[in-house]
């Protein structure tokens, strides 16, 4: 009876993952534009754009994606979707993301922000992604330049 309902479990696990790609590849995500959506006296609303890039030879379905956003090494804002979105195979698509943030952090990047944003503002996004081939969240991390002058090689602006 033991053998039979292992035999019976294995099977159905199988059968569960047939439906996944081999070798399916994680999506890649970056920001690709951060708007003001909305301020209050103790928190600010941003509609982030986040580039997803679809690695992959077949269309992958976003379920859902949690991130934290930094700005210059400092928490900047956190953000969630799930509004599940379609990316064609190899190809890339914005997601519009509400992301929130404290006046705590907002005044910190404030004293800093127009001096920095001249030599180049470093920022990293971290989280994770749950697609629908993937059985498990996959996290991600990009990290980047917002802003800055563009020089020519030499170090002369443009």
């Amino acid at each position: 009876m033991l053998r039979r309902l292992l035999v019976l479990l294995l099977s159905l696990g199988l059968a569960a993952c047939s439906g996944l790609p081999l070798n399916s590849l994680a999506p890649k995500v970056s920001v690709a534009e951060v708007g003001i959506k909305s301020v209050s006296l103790l928190e600010q609303h941003f509609d982030v754009g986040l580039r997803l890039t679809n690695p992959n030879d077949f269309d992958l379905k976003i379920e859902a994606l949690e991130f934290e956003f930094e700005l210059n090494g400092r928490a900047f804002a956190k953000g969630l979707s799930n509004v599940p979105t379609l990316i064609p195979a190899s190809s890339s698509t914005v997601l519009q993301v509400d992301a929130m943030t404290q006046s705590t952090n907002l005044l910190q990047q404030i004293k800093i922000l127009p001096e920095t944003l001249k030599e180049g503002a470093a920022y990293r996004i971290k989280g994770r992604v749950k697609t629908d081939t993937l059985p498990v969240w996959v996290p991600f991390e990009h990290t980047g330049v917002v802003g800055g002058e563009a020089k020519k090689p030499g170090g002369k602006t443009i």
